[in-house]
């Protein structure tokens, strides 16, 4: 099958949904890009997407990461894809920080899309160096960002996100990984074991940087105590160049996982042998033994957030586009004495239509996500910068948890439309199956990102960024109750607004009387995550099912983009009408502050 991308809906996100031009005004980008150069871009990242990553996809996962005389083997392809990315500007250099040049994040992500969709391991490596790169460029000093800004940029390095520890996985504050101080107050030696570590090795680049999570001899107990320490693979001296002295990191383990193979997850000991040194990022512990690593950590962390929800919609893309060029071409069934293709059987197209909503909705939530982000770094208005911050953090939770969550089950829905087919390697979207159940547990479980959203995103500055959020969904609602051929949708995302509303006014009084009912904060926790993002998902397909009517009223009814403009508006309708029937009752459901969870018996629910 030929990979395919929907290249069409991204432009109408970047040329027609979104203000884009507030992004293009801005000093950052004004003298590089335009809505002009939204096309050219998106046709030489699909061509590269297609041509030079998507034949890597099959080759990792028949040609898996391993372990050999303690260095890790990259599938064939992969380094030159990653020097190839890096080296033309389609890599790292639009992520990190104030980098000259560097594409606004929405419209790189556009590119970044149909490369994780071609490859969902190819472009991890990119991410994490531009993660890492991030945390220099924000809390390192000027010699730190001499030392390793430049490699980590152009593709001669590359970074990872060290934090999960055998004993100590999403509760972080139970770190055992020790740094230890020396002569130099900026330098430590670094000491323990880390696993899980995406892209901890490999032989694409000459370095790896890693951010490491370590406690300080001095540090208090819990995540409070813990530093943030820039430590290298190899030793880098201070005009940045790799030595050839090793620094003491040890690659002891491949993980064998269930999928996503081209990408390495690697366990690593530092200081096995006392040489391992680390270059402390931020201050030193303060009197009571407190630094800010895990603060510093969570730039990164609320980065890859995004970007795995992201990754994880580009999957189900990918598995819906495979599918549905499966479905022109299977003739199985009659329609009256005539046999026809799949697509032509109500359940089929019902499964199609379905793919296709969730992905779109989907999609336009992640690239609102990305707008504010650029507003949020760049625009000179304060004002601006702080409400779009205030809405990146309110979705980063929803981003990640609902996209990944969903991913499974449209993946899943892929694979019923090829049949017996579907089950099996001849065909591509199983592997995107098995590649994609990690993003449900990368960047912290889905409960967390639940906790995060009843636990802060929605209580932070009581509740008053929140609040305008979801104003923000009302006011839209206000304005099109009587959008053209839409005013049936409309009157649901009302009656689904009103729910949520009263579903956050609950969440606020179990806040308000938490001795009694605060257990039901951390219990509903994804349920009332899933009701936000659903509201939002229907919000932005209504949103951009407005835009496209518009433009019907003016085609002629002949001109050939009119099926996609009405594709749209049958998106949105879809998804309205399937969805939010059950949204609206699964508030019904956390208003019952059911008990049964907390009742029963824990030898019950143990099978023995």
């Amino acid at each position: 099958m030929e990979f395919k991308h929907n290249v069409r809906d991204l432009k109408f996100i970047l040329k027609e949904w979104l203000p884009m031009d507030e992004i293009f005004s801005l000093d950052k980008y004004k003298e590089y890009y335009s809505s002009d150069d939204v096309d050219t871009i998106l046709t030489e990242g699909y061509k590269i997407a297609k041509e030079m990553i998507s034949p890597l996809n099959v080759v990792a996962d028949q040609n898996p990461c391993e372990l050999v005389n303690g260095v890790v083997k990259n599938p064939p392809g992969f380094k030159e894809a990653y020097q190839f990315l890096q080296l033309n500007g389609w890599g790292s250099v639009n992520e990190v920080v104030g980098q000259e040049g560097g594409m606004p994040l929405a419209l790189y992500k556009a590119v970044g899309e149909m490369i994780s969709a071609a490859c969902p391991a190819c472009n991890t490596n990119i991410k994490l160096s531009a993660g890492a790169a991030n945390l220099i460029v924000k809390f390192g000093t000027q010699e730190d960002k001499k030392r390793f800004l430049p490699k980590l940029i152009n593709g001669d390095w590359q970074g990872t996100m060290n934090l999960t520890e055998p004993s100590a996985g999403s509760d972080v504050g139970d770190a055992l990984t020790r740094a230890i101080p020396t002569d130099n107050p900026r330098i430590y030696k670094i000491k323990g074991t880390k696993m899980f570590i995406t892209a901890g090795d490999g032989d694409m680049c000459e370095n790896v940087i890693h951010m490491v999570l370590a406690r300080p001899t001095n540090g208090c107990q819990g995540s409070a105590g813990l530093g943030l320490y820039v430590v290298p693979k190899y030793w880098v001296d201070e005009e940045g160049n790799t030595t050839t002295k090793s620094n003491d990191v040890t690659t002891i383990g491949v993980e064998h996982k269930m999928g996503l193979y081209g990408s390495a997850t690697c366990m690593l000991n530092y200081g096995e042998n006392d040489e391992c040194y680390g270059i402390m990022l931020g201050k030193a512990p303060d009197e009571q033994g407190r630094s800010k690593g895990l603060a510093m950590m969570f730039n990164m962390m609320n980065e890859s957030r995004i970007a795995t929800g992201h990754n994880a919609n580009c999957q189900s893309s990918a598995a819906y586009s495979f599918s549905s060029q499966y479905t022109t071409e299977r003739i199985q069934g009659y329609i009256g004495k005539e046999r026809v293709p799949i697509i032509k059987h109500a359940d089929v197209r019902r499964m199609l239509l379905d793919m296709k909503a969730c992905t779109e909705g989907i999609r336009a939530m992640i690239f609102k996500g990305f707008w504010f982000i650029d507003i949020a770094e760049y625009s000179p208005d304060k004002d601006n910068k702080k409400a779009a911050l205030d809405f990146e953090a309110i979705l980063t939770p929803l981003i990640k948890c609902y996209s990944s969550e969903k991913n499974l089950s449209l993946t899943a829905e892929a694979i019923q439309v090829l049949g017996g087919v579907g089950y099996t390697k001849e065909y591509p979207v199983e592997q995107y199956l098995r590649d994609s159940k990690i993003l449900t547990i990368w960047e912290g479980t889905s409960f967390i990102h639940g906790q995060d959203l009843v636990g802060r995103k929605m209580t932070m500055e009581n509740g008053a960024p929140f609040k305008k959020w979801m104003g923000d969904i009302k006011t839209f609602i206000d304005a099109n109750k009587n959008a053209e051929g839409l005013s049936r949708e409309m009157q649901k995302l009302e009656k689904t607004y009103l729910a949520a509303e009263e579903l956050m006014n609950l969440v606020y009084s179990w806040h308000a009387n938490k001795a009694e009912k605060g257990k039901f904060l951390n219990l509903y926790a994804i349920k009332i995550l899933m009701v936000f993002s659903e509201l939002y998902v229907a919000n932005c397909l209504l949103d951009q099912a407005v835009t496209a009517q518009n433009t019907i009223k003016n085609l002629p009814p002949d001109h050939y983009d009119l099926k996609f403009y009405k594709g749209k508006v049958q998106s949105a309708r879809y998804y309205v009408n399937t969805y939010l029937s059950a949204t609206i009752a699964a508030v019904e459901d956390i208003k019952s502050e059911d008990t049964s969870v907390f009742d029963i018996d824990e030898e019950v629910l143990v099978v023995s």
